[in-house]
């Protein structure tokens, strides 16, 4: 079992009876702190000079508190949860008091809120005299954001004779704590009065911080304990922020599964009216981190019977049970404090307290009672705990400083060339990238986009193609599979063609088919290329654009400044090739207008000849064989009856069997196949599909050449003269204006993101590594 390593305090020897402030009648004797009655049968501990002070363990308990207060220092509790005490509860509470009493120091004391920030005090018994040194330990900004590691700023030292002044110090402290845009050395100095007239909340003034006045005790009569004193929780203020704000600050010391919450609780109120007993209720539900500290049992008058047994039944952890249970303290009063007792004489007041008051002498275990118990016990459970978790942190420290390190490995190395240099090697190396990019060389996934962008342009293109129907009429034959049923121009059936071909007859000779007609169908194709032709090229652009804005930020992402220019220079330079390439474009559009023209002729011949015996086929084998390509009638029939003589007499069509001028397709009532060949006119239909044979032929000929020139003016016009001409832009760029040395460097400074956080990444490395090293030092001195 652990064992008390608490020295004796320091007690005087003095025997008076004094008069207390005005307003008092009544006397307080002090007693002489020589040797102390047993209380209850059960002595107080004595430590002799051989005992357990001297002992291993007590020495290992102060490495231990003062291998914590090391870690502290270096921040270690910004990345870990490390074992600690927190002191929470309401205003008048009797936190001061007990602070006071377990410290032996003077605290700020109000008649509002005095404790603003954390306060973490730490005592430890390694050294020759009392001395108490004061800091600053900043780990956030005004804002509230956590810095990368925490800075240390030494505030004061005092001597045993300066003791008295503490609280005033402490006040400074709290003040430069709120205002951390005003020098520390403009409070070291301030008046009471001076302070008394800040205002918390105005101006540059914060209400609460979350950084942390740290208190270092070296007293060889001291108990080597460490805890943080948090702010006290409020209920009645005037800006109703403050509440808020003081109970998240409270709540977020409290919620680490290693935090020992300990809560003072006034005996002069009932245990359900306690804030600070709910709210550590709240954060540890179980009851496994808290301790409560029962304070002013002198409150409690002689015939509050039942108040006494609903207190005494917590203290003994019948009702709201706790697993490292209560203590009870009586701590100074207004008076008390008023004679400046030493702590000895303190201890006995409240020693001779417990003995002569009912119930607390009737308790057969006095080790709940009183300071001394108190600060013993929780200094062996804190010692306890940061012994067993020094394991746990250990390699926790080691994970956190290899993830900080591959995280840092990662981020883009600062230059070390001269930035002139730098920068054009870094332009040099872009372009080279963006012409390999364009060519397909390493970065594929450009070209392999666009090819999929030119395939998606050829298929609209082609679903362009007429549809071209060689049947009498497409409201009575099905689609005889020549074309894409649904084409974006047509369907066209020999009857629509035969109406073309009226529509453009003029002077034309007869035997001769108006080219006009020929013209007007393929102009009809060609005509929606301008809106597919775009969409494409739009495509490319975006494609292109999006690739060149990633190969910027992948070379100089890191230099804020520098990729804004590139990035610029770059979007202009593209939009200037956009500009001519589309320039181009809009030609080749306008070549595929009038005149209809090929130079391909073998080709095209060779095509309008297939084209037309395929038609001719069509036509004999629907004069074969009707039945093949007739379809359930939907609509009357057409007729050409009536409609304008194309041709003059010697060119009309020959007469049908039925003895009719003019062809008429077959009635809806003729739907089997004998009667519709019966009634199928015996004409011939060679200039409709020497019509067709030609706008089909030409089409191929026409969109064969066009979807192939569109994608090579794209290309060459767009994305290789983009490739070949931006490093040229650039350098011009970066090296236009006056003292060009200084522009560079100004360049070539770093995002400032990415050097903070590099900063936060390089601070935290270094006090990880620090942290590390004390730890490893520890081991190697115990």
């Amino acid at each position: 079992m652990f064992q008390s390593a608490r020295k004796l305090t320091r007690r005087g020897t003095v025997n008076a009876s004094v008069e207390p402030s005005t307003g008092s009648s009544s006397f307080i004797t002090i007693p002489t702190p020589a040797s102390p009655e047993p209380l209850g049968g059960h002595s107080q501990t004595n430590h002799s000079s051989d005992g357990v002070a001297d002992s291993d363990y007590a020495k290992r308990c102060k490495a231990l508190m003062e291998l914590d207060r090391e870690l502290r220092k270096l921040g270690a509790d910004m990345f870990f949860d490390l074992p600690h005490i927190a002191v929470i509860g309401a205003q008048s509470a009797g936190k001061s008091s007990l602070i006071e009493a377990v410290s032996g120091i003077n605290v700020p004391r109000d008649s509002g809120i005095c404790t603003r920030c954390p306060v973490e005090l730490s005592m430890s018994s390694v050294a020759d005299e009392w001395k108490c040194k004061i800091s600053l330990r900043i780990e956030y900004d005004p804002s509230g954001a956590q810095q990368g590691g925490s800075t240390n700023i030494s505030f004061c030292t005092l001597s045993f004779n300066e003791k008295d002044n503490v609280d005033l110090w402490l006040r400074r402290a709290q003040a430069s704590i709120l205002c951390r845009e005003r020098p520390v050395s403009d409070f070291q100095d301030m008046t009471l009065e001076e302070l008394k007239r800040l205002k918390p909340g105005e101006g540059s003034m914060l209400f609460f911080s979350m950084n942390v006045i740290e208190v270092h005790l070296e007293d060889p009569e001291a108990t080597d304990l460490t805890f943080i004193d948090l702010p006290g929780l409020i209920q009645n203020v005037s800006d109703e922020k403050e509440i808020t704000v003081a109970r998240d600050l409270v709540k977020k010391n409290i919620q680490g599964t290693k935090t020992l919450i300990l809560v003072t609780i006034p005996m002069s109120d009932e245990m359900e009216n306690q804030e600070a007993a709910r709210l550590a209720k709240s954060t540890d539900p179980s009851g496994d981190r808290t301790i409560g500290v029962l304070t002013k049992p002198d409150t409690i008058t002689p015939g509050a019977i039942g108040s006494r047994q609903r207190w005494k039944d917590i203290l003994q952890g019948k009702i709201y049970p706790l697993r490292h249970g209560y203590y009870c303290v009586r701590l100074a009063d207004d008076d008390e404090r008023a004679l400046k007792l030493l702590r000895a004489q303190s201890e006995l007041l409240s020693d001779g307290f417990f003995a002569k008051t009912e119930p607390w002498n009737g308790f057969e275990d006095r080790s709940r009672f009183g300071v001394p118990n108190f600060v013993k016990d929780i200094s062996r459970l804190l010692v306890g705990m940061i012994e067993s978790n020094l394991p746990k942190l250990k390699v926790a420290v080691d994970q956190l400083i290899s993830d900080c390190s591959n995280e840092l490995n990662t981020m883009p190395q600062l230059p070390t060339r001269e930035p002139s240099t730098e920068i054009l090697l870094r332009i040099s190396d872009f372009c080279r990238e963006v012409h390999e990019a364009v060519m397909g060389k390493d970065h594929k996934s450009v070209v392999q986009r666009n090819k999929c962008h030119y395939q998606t342009f050829k298929a609209a293109i082609e679903r362009t193609n007429p549809d071209l129907w060689p049947v009498p009429s497409k409201a009575y034959y099905s689609n005889p599979g020549m074309h894409v049923e649904g084409g974006s121009v047509g369907p066209f059936d020999l009857f629509d063609v035969r109406k073309e071909i009226a529509k453009s007859i003029t002077w034309e000779l007869p035997g001769f088919v108006p080219f006009d007609a020929i013209k007007g169908i393929v102009l009809m194709s060609t005509s929606m290329w301008r809106g597919v032709t775009v969409e494409c090229f739009d495509s490319v652009f975006q494609s292109t654009s999006a690739a060149i804005e990633a190969l910027v930020t992948r070379h100089f992402k890191q230099f804020t400044k520098l990729q804004t220019l590139i990035k610029s220079s770059s979007r202009l330079r593209l939009n200037h090739c956009k500009v001519e390439a589309m320039s181009l474009i809009e030609k080749l559009l306008r070549h595929e207008s009038v005149p209809l023209y090929t130079q391909n002729i073998e080709y095209f011949t060779t095509q309008k000849s297939n084209w037309l015996r395929k038609y001719t086929d069509i036509v004999r084998d629907i004069d074969r064989n009707p039945s093949r390509f007739v379809r359930p009638p939907k609509a009357p029939r057409p007729s050409l009856r009536g409609a304008p003589a194309p041709y003059p007499p010697s060119r009309q069509p020959s007469p049908a069997p039925s003895g009719s001028p003019s062809y008429s397709p077959p009635s809806s009532g003729a739907s089997s196949p004998d009667a519709l060949a019966s009634i199928l006119p015996s004409v011939t239909y060679e200039d409709e599909l020497l019509v067709m044979a030609t706008v089909s032929a030409y089409f191929q000929v026409a969109s064969k050449r066009f979807i192939d020139h569109i994608p090579l003016a794209i290309e060459h016009q767009l994305n290789q003269v983009f490739s070949e001409t931006i490093h040229e832009v650039l350098v011009e760029e970066v090296m236009s204006g006056t003292d060009v040395p200084r522009r560079m460097k100004e360049l070539l400074s770093e995002d400032e993101d990415i050097a903070e956080r590099r900063r936060f990444l390089e601070q935290r490395l270094t006090r990880l590594r620090e942290i590390r090293e004390t730890i490893a030092q520890y081991e190697a001195e115990n």
